[in-house]
């Protein structure tokens, strides 16, 4: 890939990829891609530079006009061909969109074959020339399809691997999420915040503590070390699930104040007072 790049192989490929066996992962490269720009630019963007980094419309756009149709080894394809005279004229359509998102120009004046051939180098493939047939009056050339041997499909399984490794590490940070979450299912938290302990209680309990109490110390406890088994998950938890991940630092305590019970989580930016109804939601 290092030696093919200097022709600017790298970006075909990948394309291709996406446009095939990664597809599934796109939207969330150019989530991640995306995110990276507003940290980097401090919750703005650039246009050029963002457009530039996201794939989903282009992948989008060449699903649209099938370009994957021409991928079908041993398939002859004639200029008359009725789905060749269809994609020409999808193509030309949307020639517009196509130039600002590929790059690649389109006119009246060029055939089906040489339209296909343009969108196709965007993934470098193309079609073969076989002969020209028919009579001599009306001849045609006659184009196919042949697989290339370039390695690029050692290369896919690398990058698939990759990706469903990546996303088993999320699918297992989000379950592990949803455990905790669920967890406050076996807890009368609603009952606790309604009235199970008097307004009157303060902040520091006392050493006579109700059930209520070591129910929430329960979850506590329960929450603490779901967040441990997280373990190398948890920055990648973090970073895709957002700051909304902590774990809670202490019993509720009614602020009389504001005339609400909260609690104190420590999120990943620090420790915050949170309404108890929140927690609930979550």
């Amino acid at each position: 890939m290092v030696e093919k790049d200097d022709d600017g192989w790298y970006p075909q490929l990948r394309m291709h990829y996406y446009l095939t066996l990664g597809r599934e992962f796109l939207t969330n490269r150019d989530a991640k891609r995306a995110k990276a720009q507003l940290e980097l630019g401090e919750n703005s963007v650039w246009k050029p530079d963002f457009n530039k980094g996201q794939m989903l419309p282009a992948v989008l756009l060449l699903e649209n006009l099938q370009l994957l149709q021409f991928l079908t080894p041993d398939v002859q394809l004639r200029e008359s061909d009725e789905k060749m005279v269809e994609f020409k004229a999808l193509a030309v359509t949307h020639r517009h969109v196509i130039k600002n998102y590929l790059n690649v120009s389109i006119s009246e004046k060029l055939t089906p074959i040489a339209i296909a051939q343009k969108l196709l180098a965007k993934i470098d493939l193309k079609l073969d020339y076989v002969a020209r047939l028919g009579k001599r009056e009306n001849r045609e050339c006659v184009y196919r399809f042949v697989p290339v041997d370039d390695e690029r499909d050692s290369i896919f399984r690398q990058w698939l691997n990759r990706d469903e490794a990546s996303a088993s590490v999320l699918a297992s940070a989000q379950n592990v999420v949803s455990d905790l979450v669920s967890g406050t299912n076996n807890i009368e938290l609603q009952t606790l915040i309604a009235g199970t302990i008097s307004h009157d209680i303060p902040q520091t309990l006392n050493q006579v503590e109700s059930p209520a109490t070591h129910g929430w110390k329960g979850l506590k406890l329960k929450m603490r070390l779901g967040l441990d088994s997280v373990g190398k998950f948890y920055q990648h938890l973090v970073s895709q699930v957002g700051e909304a991940v902590g774990v809670a630092d202490g019993e509720p305590y009614w602020n009389g104040c504001l005339g609400q019970w909260q609690v104190w989580v420590n999120f990943a930016s620090g420790c915050k007072s949170v309404v108890c109804d929140w927690v609930v939601a979550v």
